[in-house]
């Protein structure tokens, strides 16, 4: 299963690794596998096979809306990595997450929260 190299860094506590299908190129099955926060039912994404045969890298700056039953109901690019394969790939993704919602009161309510991914190709 090839996963992304890369660092997840987020400015909130949400904010994190993505979820995506697993990839069928072999060589970056030995890459090593971040692990998501404990708030979170994520994975990193996939490197799409076209853009590592094609050696693109960047960094994909989104935002995404956490619903309160922690589904992701919304995301946003911000800042392209150069690559409309690489931010589709960021987004899609991002989809697939689960995160605790935010709370207000001791209720959860929606919260947009944003998230970058660094793709460094190995």
């Amino acid at each position: 299963m090839m996963r992304l190299s890369l660092f997840c860094m987020a400015a909130l506590a949400l904010a994190g690794c993505v979820q995506s299908p697993a990839s069928r190129t072999a060589a970056a099955q030995a890459q090593p596998q971040p692990q998501p926060p404990q708030d979170q039912d994520c994975a990193p994404p996939v490197y799409p096979d076209a853009a590592l045969q094609a050696r693109l890298s960047g960094v994909s700056m989104l935002a995404f809306l956490v619903g309160s039953d922690g589904t992701v109901r919304e995301a946003r690019l911000l800042k392209s990595s150069g690559h409309a394969i690489l931010d589709q790939a960021a987004e899609a993704a991002l989809r697939l997450c689960r995160f605790r919602p935010t709370l207000k009161d001791g209720q959860p309510v929606a919260a947009w929260q944003p998230v970058q991914y660094a793709w460094a190709l190995p």
